[in-house]
């Protein structure tokens, strides 16, 4: 692979759809960390999820065809950022943009950092604890690995208002106070099953993982660590 292949700044699209593996993962956000000025690529792309919100199927299934460079802009949109890699790595992005694309018109999940719908077989989950507002219970399982930390986790929507939550987030609290977005789904039904997101936080260093409207402070659910 050639150094223009390898080049984490062009990670950004393939970052915010869980497209990277877990080592890539960890070597994006150590790039981040090196690279504080690059942040603001990351947040231009913010609005994906959005933009997939009116991304018809199959616009998002074209992209695994070997010319998608006629797809149109919307679709293009989450691979340009990457189209100096190599071609295994953008199969991999639109097999994300497509899998994504196919979850909202069926099931509404959308994320970053998402490892993508799991098999039901898989770590046991834990009710997590009750928050500040009545309307969401879940179960979690926080699992330590070499490269960071997985979290498998699911929710049933208990009220009206939180099934018309724009979007909810999956928010890691470190032991130093910490805040970090791992994951973002929009509601679709009274609940979401099988999900599960990457970071490379180490599970020692997690002190609560918390569910919570995107872009508000008040905890849906929680589980405390430690």
């Amino acid at each position: 692979m050639s150094a223009a292949d390898h080049d984490p700044s062009e990670w950004d699209a393939a970052y915010l759809l869980g497209a990277l593996t877990p080592e890539e993962t960890v070597e994006y956000e150590r790039y981040l960390a090196e690279h504080p000025d690059q942040e603001a690529g990351l947040d231009s792309l913010a609005g994906l999820p959005a933009i997939m919100d009116v991304l018809p199927r199959e616009e998002a299934l074209a992209l695994l065809d070997e010319d998608a460079e006629s797809a149109p802009n919307l679709v293009t949109l989450a691979t340009a950022a990457r189209k100096r890699q190599r071609r295994a790595q953008r199969v991999r992005v639109a097999t994300g943009i497509a899998s994504a694309a196919a979850c909202l018109i069926i099931g509404g999940f959308v994320g970053h950092l998402v490892l993508g719908p799991q098999q039901p077989a898989g770590p046991a989950l834990q009710a997590m604890g009750t928050g500040q507002r009545a309307g969401v219970t879940a179960a979690l399982a926080v699992s330590a690995e070499s490269w960071g930390t997985r979290l498998d986790w699911q929710c049933q929507y208990t009220k009206d208002w939180a099934t018309t939550v724009a979007r909810y987030d999956l928010v890691v609290t470190t032991k130093d106070g910490r805040e970090s977005t791992i994951a973002s789904w929009s509601p679709s039904g009274n609940e979401a099953s099988n999900l599960a997101a990457a970071t490379a936080i180490p599970a020692a260093n997690i002190r609560t993982v918390d569910i919570r409207v995107a872009d508000t402070k008040v905890p849906l659910a929680v589980t405390t660590l430690g």
